[in-house]
Protein backbone atom coordinates (compact mmCIF):
# COMPACT_ATOMS: atom_id res chain seq x y z
CA UNK A 1 0.00 0.00 0.00
CA UNK A 2 1.20 3.51 -0.84
CA UNK A 3 1.08 6.64 1.29
CA UNK A 4 -2.09 7.69 -0.56
CA UNK A 5 -3.85 4.46 0.43
CA UNK A 6 -3.00 4.92 4.10
CA UNK A 7 -3.99 8.57 3.94
CA UNK A 8 -7.40 7.53 2.57
CA UNK A 9 -7.86 5.13 5.49
CA UNK A 10 -6.80 7.81 7.93
CA UNK A 11 -9.22 10.33 6.41
CA UNK A 12 -12.10 7.83 6.68
CA UNK A 13 -11.27 7.20 10.33
CA UNK A 14 -11.07 10.93 10.96
CA UNK A 15 -14.56 11.32 9.55
CA UNK A 16 -15.84 8.66 11.94
CA UNK A 17 -14.03 10.29 14.84
CA UNK A 18 -15.39 13.74 14.01
CA UNK A 19 -18.92 12.32 13.99
CA UNK A 20 -18.61 11.57 17.71
CA UNK A 21 -19.29 7.85 17.17
CA UNK A 22 -16.63 6.72 19.67
CA UNK A 23 -17.53 9.15 22.47
CA UNK A 24 -20.36 7.32 24.32
CA UNK A 25 -19.53 4.83 27.04
CA UNK A 26 -21.94 2.36 25.42
CA UNK A 27 -20.02 2.36 22.14
CA UNK A 28 -16.65 1.83 23.80
CA UNK A 29 -17.98 -0.97 26.00
CA UNK A 30 -19.62 -2.56 22.99
CA UNK A 31 -16.29 -2.72 21.16
CA UNK A 32 -14.57 -4.15 24.25
CA UNK A 33 -17.20 -6.89 24.36
CA UNK A 34 -16.46 -7.58 20.70
CA UNK A 35 -12.79 -7.96 21.64
CA UNK A 36 -13.73 -10.48 24.34
CA UNK A 37 -15.79 -12.52 21.88
CA UNK A 38 -12.99 -12.29 19.33
CA UNK A 39 -10.35 -13.64 21.72
CA UNK A 40 -12.53 -16.61 22.53
CA UNK A 41 -13.32 -17.36 18.88
CA UNK A 42 -9.73 -17.11 17.63
CA UNK A 43 -7.96 -18.99 20.44
CA UNK A 44 -7.29 -22.30 18.72
CA UNK A 45 -6.47 -20.82 15.33
CA UNK A 46 -4.18 -18.26 16.91
CA UNK A 47 -2.31 -20.85 19.00
CA UNK A 48 -1.79 -22.94 15.85
CA UNK A 49 -0.45 -19.89 14.02
CA UNK A 50 1.99 -19.00 16.81
CA UNK A 51 3.14 -22.63 16.83
CA UNK A 52 3.90 -22.28 13.13
CA UNK A 53 5.72 -18.97 13.53
CA UNK A 54 7.62 -19.62 16.77
CA UNK A 55 7.27 -23.32 17.61
CA UNK A 56 5.59 -22.26 20.83
CA UNK A 57 3.52 -24.62 23.00
CA UNK A 58 -0.19 -23.62 23.07
CA UNK A 59 -0.15 -23.49 26.87
CA UNK A 60 2.66 -20.95 26.78
CA UNK A 61 0.88 -18.92 24.10
CA UNK A 62 -2.26 -18.96 26.21
CA UNK A 63 -0.55 -18.02 29.46
CA UNK A 64 1.83 -15.31 28.23
CA UNK A 65 -0.17 -13.87 25.35
CA UNK A 66 -3.89 -14.65 25.11
CA UNK A 67 -4.82 -14.89 28.79
CA UNK A 68 -2.65 -11.90 29.63
CA UNK A 69 -4.59 -9.89 27.05
CA UNK A 70 -7.93 -11.22 28.31
CA UNK A 71 -7.00 -10.13 31.84
CA UNK A 72 -6.08 -6.63 30.69
CA UNK A 73 -9.35 -6.46 28.75
CA UNK A 74 -11.41 -7.58 31.75
CA UNK A 75 -9.70 -5.01 33.96
CA UNK A 76 -10.45 -2.27 31.44
CA UNK A 77 -14.12 -3.28 31.16
CA UNK A 78 -14.48 -3.21 34.95
CA UNK A 79 -12.99 0.26 35.33
CA UNK A 80 -13.90 2.04 32.08
CA UNK A 81 -16.76 4.13 33.50
CA UNK A 82 -14.56 5.42 36.31
CA UNK A 83 -11.71 6.22 33.93
CA UNK A 84 -14.02 8.25 31.70
CA UNK A 85 -15.43 10.30 34.59
CA UNK A 86 -14.22 13.84 35.22
CA UNK A 87 -11.58 13.90 37.94
CA UNK A 88 -12.11 16.82 40.31
CA UNK A 89 -9.14 18.50 41.95
CA UNK A 90 -8.81 20.65 45.05
CA UNK A 91 -8.74 24.44 44.80
CA UNK A 92 -7.23 27.18 46.93
CA UNK A 93 -8.85 30.26 48.45
CA UNK A 94 -8.85 32.25 45.21
CA UNK A 95 -10.81 29.52 43.43
CA UNK A 96 -12.97 28.38 46.32
CA UNK A 97 -16.21 28.96 44.44
CA UNK A 98 -14.98 27.38 41.18
CA UNK A 99 -15.19 23.82 39.88
CA UNK A 100 -11.77 22.51 38.76
CA UNK A 101 -11.37 19.13 37.14
CA UNK A 102 -9.70 17.10 34.42
CA UNK A 103 -11.82 15.92 31.52
CA UNK A 104 -10.42 12.98 29.54
CA UNK A 105 -10.91 13.43 25.83
CA UNK A 106 -9.70 11.09 23.06
CA UNK A 107 -6.62 12.19 21.15
CA UNK A 108 -8.13 11.35 17.76
CA UNK A 109 -6.87 8.88 15.16
CA UNK A 110 -3.93 6.89 16.48
CA UNK A 111 -1.50 4.34 15.06
CA UNK A 112 -0.47 1.14 16.88
CA UNK A 113 2.57 -0.62 15.40
CA UNK A 114 2.71 -4.12 16.84
CA UNK A 115 5.47 -6.69 16.97
CA UNK A 116 5.96 -10.41 16.39
CA UNK A 117 7.08 -12.03 19.64
CA UNK A 118 3.76 -11.63 21.51
CA UNK A 119 1.51 -10.58 18.62
CA UNK A 120 -1.85 -10.35 20.41
CA UNK A 121 -0.50 -8.86 23.63
CA UNK A 122 1.62 -6.20 21.94
CA UNK A 123 -1.16 -5.20 19.54
CA UNK A 124 -4.52 -5.70 21.22
CA UNK A 125 -3.55 -4.41 24.68
CA UNK A 126 -2.67 -0.97 23.24
CA UNK A 127 -5.80 -1.08 21.08
CA UNK A 128 -7.93 -1.82 24.14
CA UNK A 129 -6.63 1.41 25.68
CA UNK A 130 -7.34 3.34 22.49
CA UNK A 131 -10.90 1.98 22.43
CA UNK A 132 -11.38 2.91 26.08
CA UNK A 133 -10.11 6.42 25.38
CA UNK A 134 -12.52 6.86 22.44
CA UNK A 135 -9.90 7.00 19.69
CA UNK A 136 -10.05 5.57 16.19
CA UNK A 137 -7.02 3.47 15.27
CA UNK A 138 -4.94 1.88 12.55
CA UNK A 139 -3.22 -1.30 13.70
CA UNK A 140 -0.04 -2.32 11.85
CA UNK A 141 0.57 -6.07 12.19
CA UNK A 142 4.08 -7.52 12.07
CA UNK A 143 5.30 -9.23 8.93
CA UNK A 144 7.90 -11.21 10.93
CA UNK A 145 5.19 -13.55 12.28
CA UNK A 146 3.08 -13.98 9.12
CA UNK A 147 0.80 -16.79 10.28
CA UNK A 148 -0.12 -14.97 13.48
CA UNK A 149 -0.67 -11.71 11.61
CA UNK A 150 -2.96 -13.38 9.08
CA UNK A 151 -5.12 -14.83 11.84
CA UNK A 152 -5.23 -11.54 13.70
CA UNK A 153 -6.23 -9.59 10.61
CA UNK A 154 -8.98 -12.09 9.86
CA UNK A 155 -10.54 -11.79 13.31
CA UNK A 156 -9.88 -8.08 13.88
CA UNK A 157 -11.62 -7.26 10.60
CA UNK A 158 -14.48 -9.63 11.44
CA UNK A 159 -15.21 -8.38 14.97
CA UNK A 160 -14.17 -4.72 15.21
CA UNK A 161 -16.08 -1.78 13.74
CA UNK A 162 -14.38 -0.94 10.40
CA UNK A 163 -15.63 2.64 10.66
CA UNK A 164 -13.20 3.18 13.54
CA UNK A 165 -10.54 0.43 13.50
CA UNK A 166 -8.49 -0.85 10.57
CA UNK A 167 -5.71 -3.41 10.35
CA UNK A 168 -2.91 -3.22 7.81
CA UNK A 169 -0.12 -5.63 6.89
CA UNK A 170 3.16 -5.21 5.10
CA UNK A 171 6.86 -4.81 5.72
CA UNK A 172 9.31 -1.90 5.76
CA UNK A 173 7.75 -0.09 2.80
CA UNK A 174 4.31 -0.09 4.39
CA UNK A 175 5.64 0.97 7.78
CA UNK A 176 7.57 3.81 6.15
CA UNK A 177 4.43 4.94 4.34
CA UNK A 178 2.44 4.86 7.57
CA UNK A 179 4.99 7.08 9.28
CA UNK A 180 4.71 9.76 6.61
CA UNK A 181 1.14 10.44 7.70
CA UNK A 182 0.10 12.68 10.57
CA UNK A 183 -1.32 10.75 13.53
CA UNK A 184 -2.60 11.98 16.88
CA UNK A 185 -0.49 9.41 18.73
CA UNK A 186 1.83 6.55 17.74
CA UNK A 187 2.52 3.53 19.95
CA UNK A 188 5.41 1.41 18.68
CA UNK A 189 6.81 -1.83 20.07
CA UNK A 190 10.15 -3.00 18.71
CA UNK A 191 13.87 -2.35 18.55
CA UNK A 192 15.73 0.75 19.64
CA UNK A 193 16.98 1.41 16.10
CA UNK A 194 13.48 1.38 14.60
CA UNK A 195 12.19 3.33 17.60
CA UNK A 196 14.50 6.17 16.61
CA UNK A 197 13.05 6.13 13.09
CA UNK A 198 9.52 6.31 14.51
CA UNK A 199 10.47 9.18 16.81
CA UNK A 200 12.05 11.16 13.97
CA UNK A 201 8.98 10.67 11.77
CA UNK A 202 6.64 11.67 14.59
CA UNK A 203 8.68 14.79 15.31
CA UNK A 204 7.80 16.13 11.86
CA UNK A 205 4.23 16.67 13.08
CA UNK A 206 4.99 16.97 16.82
CA UNK A 207 3.06 13.72 17.24
CA UNK A 208 3.29 12.24 20.75
CA UNK A 209 4.77 8.75 20.88
CA UNK A 210 4.92 5.78 23.19
CA UNK A 211 7.99 3.71 22.40
CA UNK A 212 8.18 0.26 23.98
CA UNK A 213 11.72 -0.75 23.16
CA UNK A 214 14.03 -3.08 25.04
CA UNK A 215 17.69 -3.16 25.89
CA UNK A 216 19.79 -5.41 28.05
CA UNK A 217 17.87 -6.25 31.22
CA UNK A 218 20.43 -7.09 33.92
CA UNK A 219 19.98 -9.59 36.75
CA UNK A 220 21.80 -9.34 40.08
CA UNK A 221 22.06 -12.46 42.25
CA UNK A 222 23.58 -11.48 45.57
CA UNK A 223 25.05 -13.61 48.34
CA UNK A 224 21.93 -13.52 50.54
CA UNK A 225 19.34 -14.98 48.17
CA UNK A 226 18.18 -18.58 47.77
CA UNK A 227 20.27 -19.46 44.73
CA UNK A 228 18.16 -22.49 43.75
CA UNK A 229 14.95 -20.47 43.56
CA UNK A 230 16.76 -17.60 41.84
CA UNK A 231 18.17 -19.94 39.19
CA UNK A 232 14.74 -21.48 38.55
CA UNK A 233 12.95 -18.14 38.16
CA UNK A 234 15.70 -16.72 35.96
CA UNK A 235 15.70 -19.85 33.79
CA UNK A 236 11.95 -19.53 33.33
CA UNK A 237 12.17 -15.82 32.48
CA UNK A 238 14.97 -16.46 30.01
CA UNK A 239 13.45 -19.49 28.27
CA UNK A 240 9.84 -18.37 27.79
CA UNK A 241 9.44 -17.85 24.03
CA UNK A 242 13.07 -19.02 23.65
CA UNK A 243 14.26 -15.75 25.16
CA UNK A 244 12.52 -13.63 22.52
CA UNK A 245 11.01 -11.30 25.09
CA UNK A 246 11.90 -7.63 25.60
CA UNK A 247 11.86 -8.08 29.39
CA UNK A 248 13.80 -11.36 29.42
CA UNK A 249 16.86 -11.48 31.68
CA UNK A 250 19.74 -10.54 29.39
CA UNK A 251 22.79 -11.20 31.56
CA UNK A 252 23.57 -11.98 35.18
CA UNK A 253 25.87 -10.50 37.80
CA UNK A 254 26.27 -13.34 40.29
CA UNK A 255 28.10 -13.00 43.59
CA UNK A 256 31.20 -15.16 43.62
CA UNK A 257 29.90 -17.18 46.59
CA UNK A 258 26.85 -18.21 44.55
CA UNK A 259 28.45 -18.42 41.09
CA UNK A 260 29.15 -22.16 40.79
CA UNK A 261 25.91 -23.14 42.50
CA UNK A 262 23.92 -20.82 40.25
CA UNK A 263 25.27 -22.42 37.08
CA UNK A 264 24.61 -25.94 38.33
CA UNK A 265 21.10 -25.13 39.55
CA UNK A 266 20.31 -23.36 36.26
CA UNK A 267 21.44 -26.49 34.40
CA UNK A 268 19.30 -28.69 36.64
CA UNK A 269 16.19 -26.55 36.23
CA UNK A 270 16.54 -26.53 32.46
CA UNK A 271 16.54 -30.33 32.61
CA UNK A 272 13.50 -30.32 34.92
CA UNK A 273 11.58 -28.03 32.57
CA UNK A 274 12.57 -29.42 29.19
CA UNK A 275 14.02 -32.90 29.78
CA UNK A 276 17.40 -34.42 28.92
CA UNK A 277 17.16 -33.30 25.28
CA UNK A 278 15.68 -29.82 25.03
CA UNK A 279 15.40 -30.07 21.26
CA UNK A 280 12.86 -32.87 21.63
CA UNK A 281 10.73 -30.89 24.06
CA UNK A 282 7.40 -29.59 22.82
CA UNK A 283 7.57 -26.91 25.52
CA UNK A 284 10.55 -24.97 24.14
CA UNK A 285 10.01 -22.49 21.31
CA UNK A 286 12.15 -21.83 18.24
CA UNK A 287 13.85 -18.72 16.86
CA UNK A 288 11.49 -16.76 14.63
CA UNK A 289 13.55 -16.65 11.40
CA UNK A 290 16.94 -17.38 9.85
CA UNK A 291 18.24 -13.83 10.29
CA UNK A 292 17.73 -13.88 14.04
CA UNK A 293 19.00 -17.46 14.26
CA UNK A 294 22.25 -16.59 12.46
CA UNK A 295 22.75 -13.53 14.64
CA UNK A 296 22.33 -15.58 17.82
CA UNK A 297 24.64 -18.42 16.75
CA UNK A 298 27.42 -15.86 16.25
CA UNK A 299 26.94 -14.70 19.83
CA UNK A 300 27.64 -18.24 21.05
CA UNK A 301 31.25 -17.79 19.92
CA UNK A 302 31.84 -14.78 22.17
CA UNK A 303 32.50 -16.72 25.37
CA UNK A 304 32.46 -20.24 26.83
CA UNK A 305 29.23 -22.25 26.62
CA UNK A 306 29.12 -23.64 30.17
CA UNK A 307 25.53 -24.91 29.79
CA UNK A 308 23.85 -25.80 26.50
CA UNK A 309 25.24 -24.40 23.27
CA UNK A 310 23.49 -26.88 20.95
CA UNK A 311 21.95 -25.59 17.70
CA UNK A 312 20.02 -26.87 14.68
CA UNK A 313 19.71 -24.56 11.66
CA UNK A 314 16.98 -26.66 10.04
CA UNK A 315 14.54 -26.03 12.90
CA UNK A 316 16.16 -22.79 14.15
CA UNK A 317 16.74 -24.42 17.53
CA UNK A 318 19.15 -22.93 20.05
CA UNK A 319 19.31 -24.60 23.44
CA UNK A 320 19.18 -22.66 26.72
CA UNK A 321 22.80 -21.60 27.12
CA UNK A 322 24.95 -20.06 29.83
CA UNK A 323 28.02 -18.21 28.58
CA UNK A 324 30.91 -17.69 31.00
CA UNK A 325 33.94 -15.46 30.47
CA UNK A 326 32.11 -13.38 27.86
CA UNK A 327 34.00 -10.86 25.77
CA UNK A 328 32.80 -7.65 27.44
CA UNK A 329 33.35 -5.58 24.28
CA UNK A 330 31.50 -8.01 22.01
CA UNK A 331 27.95 -7.78 20.69
CA UNK A 332 26.99 -10.39 23.28
CA UNK A 333 27.53 -7.80 26.00
CA UNK A 334 26.67 -4.59 24.15
CA UNK A 335 23.52 -5.52 22.19
CA UNK A 336 20.20 -6.94 23.36
CA UNK A 337 20.44 -10.74 23.01
CA UNK A 338 16.77 -11.60 22.41
CA UNK A 339 17.34 -15.33 22.57
CA UNK A 340 18.01 -18.17 25.06
CA UNK A 341 21.66 -17.20 25.67
CA UNK A 342 22.59 -15.97 29.16
CA UNK A 343 26.04 -14.52 29.96
CA UNK A 344 26.96 -14.85 33.64
CA UNK A 345 29.53 -12.59 35.32
CA UNK A 346 31.04 -12.82 38.81
CA UNK A 347 31.23 -9.94 41.26
CA UNK A 348 32.42 -9.38 44.84
CA UNK A 349 31.31 -5.83 45.68
CA UNK A 350 27.79 -4.70 44.78
CA UNK A 351 29.03 -1.13 44.45
CA UNK A 352 31.13 -2.14 41.45
CA UNK A 353 28.00 -3.58 39.82
CA UNK A 354 26.18 -0.30 40.48
CA UNK A 355 29.02 1.66 38.93
CA UNK A 356 29.03 -0.63 35.89
CA UNK A 357 25.26 -0.44 35.38
CA UNK A 358 25.16 3.33 35.77
CA UNK A 359 27.63 3.61 32.88
CA UNK A 360 25.29 1.68 30.56
CA UNK A 361 22.02 2.58 28.86
CA UNK A 362 18.97 2.42 31.13
CA UNK A 363 17.25 -0.98 30.78
CA UNK A 364 13.57 -1.82 30.50
CA UNK A 365 13.81 -3.95 33.67
CA UNK A 366 16.39 -4.55 36.39
CA UNK A 367 16.07 -7.87 38.20
CA UNK A 368 17.45 -8.25 41.72
CA UNK A 369 17.50 -11.43 43.78
CA UNK A 370 18.29 -10.49 47.36
CA UNK A 371 17.12 -10.80 50.95
CA UNK A 372 19.21 -7.85 52.05
CA UNK A 373 17.20 -4.67 52.63
CA UNK A 374 20.25 -2.44 52.14
CA UNK A 375 21.06 -4.10 48.82
CA UNK A 376 17.46 -3.69 47.65
CA UNK A 377 17.44 -0.03 48.69
CA UNK A 378 20.77 0.60 46.94
CA UNK A 379 19.60 -0.83 43.62
CA UNK A 380 16.20 0.86 43.88
CA UNK A 381 17.77 4.29 44.40
CA UNK A 382 20.90 4.05 42.26
CA UNK A 383 19.89 2.09 39.16
CA UNK A 384 17.42 3.73 36.78
CA UNK A 385 15.23 1.36 34.76
CA UNK A 386 11.67 1.11 33.54
CA UNK A 387 10.89 -1.41 36.28
CA UNK A 388 12.67 -3.00 39.23
CA UNK A 389 11.55 -6.60 39.78
CA UNK A 390 12.78 -8.07 43.07
CA UNK A 391 13.09 -11.85 43.50
CA UNK A 392 11.22 -12.82 40.33
CA UNK A 393 11.18 -12.35 36.56
CA UNK A 394 8.41 -11.27 34.16
CA UNK A 395 5.59 -11.30 36.74
CA UNK A 396 5.50 -7.52 37.19
CA UNK A 397 3.63 -7.54 33.88
CA UNK A 398 0.61 -9.09 35.59
CA UNK A 399 0.04 -6.13 37.91
CA UNK A 400 -2.52 -4.00 36.07
CA UNK A 401 -1.92 -1.04 38.37
CA UNK A 402 1.80 -0.89 37.49
CA UNK A 403 2.45 1.01 34.23
CA UNK A 404 4.81 -0.82 31.87
CA UNK A 405 7.41 1.18 29.99
CA UNK A 406 11.04 2.06 29.64
CA UNK A 407 13.22 5.04 30.39
CA UNK A 408 15.85 6.63 28.20
CA UNK A 409 17.12 4.15 25.63
CA UNK A 410 14.57 1.50 26.64
CA UNK A 411 11.52 3.56 25.79
CA UNK A 412 9.26 6.56 26.19
CA UNK A 413 5.92 6.48 27.97
CA UNK A 414 4.04 3.54 29.46
CA UNK A 415 0.87 1.52 29.19
CA UNK A 416 -1.13 -1.40 30.72
CA UNK A 417 -4.27 -0.93 32.76
CA UNK A 418 -5.31 2.68 33.27
CA UNK A 419 -1.93 3.82 31.95
CA UNK A 420 -3.03 2.74 28.45
CA UNK A 421 -6.21 4.80 28.76
CA UNK A 422 -4.12 7.76 29.93
CA UNK A 423 -1.66 7.30 27.06
CA UNK A 424 -4.40 7.58 24.43
CA UNK A 425 -6.31 10.37 26.20
CA UNK A 426 -5.74 14.07 26.65
CA UNK A 427 -6.45 15.12 30.23
CA UNK A 428 -7.96 18.52 29.58
CA UNK A 429 -7.91 20.89 32.55
CA UNK A 430 -11.26 22.60 33.08
CA UNK A 431 -12.05 25.57 35.35
CA UNK A 432 -15.73 26.46 35.69
CA UNK A 433 -16.25 29.77 37.44
CA UNK A 434 -19.66 31.27 38.28
CA UNK A 435 -20.55 34.33 36.18
CA UNK A 436 -21.76 36.17 39.29
CA UNK A 437 -19.93 37.68 42.30
CA UNK A 438 -18.10 40.16 40.07
CA UNK A 439 -17.52 42.49 43.02
CA UNK A 440 -14.99 39.99 44.35
CA UNK A 441 -13.24 39.81 40.99
CA UNK A 442 -12.93 43.62 40.86
CA UNK A 443 -9.89 43.26 43.11
CA UNK A 444 -7.81 41.94 40.23
CA UNK A 445 -8.63 44.66 37.70
CA UNK A 446 -6.61 47.85 37.16
CA UNK A 447 -6.00 50.46 38.34
CA UNK A 448 -3.63 49.07 40.98
CA UNK A 449 -2.90 52.39 42.65
CA UNK A 450 -4.68 51.58 45.91
CA UNK A 451 -2.16 50.12 48.36
CA UNK A 452 -4.83 48.10 50.16
CA UNK A 453 -5.70 46.39 46.86
CA UNK A 454 -2.07 45.42 46.26
CA UNK A 455 -1.70 44.07 49.79
CA UNK A 456 -4.87 42.05 49.46
CA UNK A 457 -3.76 40.62 46.10
CA UNK A 458 -0.43 39.52 47.60
CA UNK A 459 -2.15 37.93 50.58
CA UNK A 460 -4.15 35.68 48.27
CA UNK A 461 -1.06 33.61 47.52
CA UNK A 462 -2.37 30.53 49.29
CA UNK A 463 0.91 28.61 49.36
CA UNK A 464 3.83 30.65 50.58
CA UNK A 465 7.39 29.37 50.18
CA UNK A 466 9.36 28.77 53.34
CA UNK A 467 12.47 30.86 53.81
Amino acid sequence: MAVEDFQKIRDELQESFDSGLTLPYEYRMGQLKKCAAMLKAMEQEYCDAVKKDLGKHPAETNGTDLKFTESDLGYAMKHLKGWMADQYVTTDLVNKMDHAYQHYEPKGVVCVIGTWNYPIQCTLVPLIGAICAGDCAVIKLSEVSPSSSDVMKKYFDLYLDPLCYRTVQGSVAESTALLKIRWDHILFTGSVSVGRIVARAAAEYLTPVTLELGGKCPVIVDETTNVDTAAKRIAYGKCVNAGQTCIAPDYVYCHKKQYSAFIERYRAHIKDMYGDDVEKSEDFARIVNDRHYNRLTKLLEMGTAEVGGQTNPETRFISPTIITNPDLSSELMTDEIFGPILPVLQYEDLNTVVKDLRAKEKPLVTYLFSNNAKHIDLIKKRISSGTLDINDTLTHMMVHTLPFGGVGNSGIGAYHGKATFDTFSHAKSVLHRPIGMESVNNLRYPPYDAEWKQNLMYSLAYYKPSM
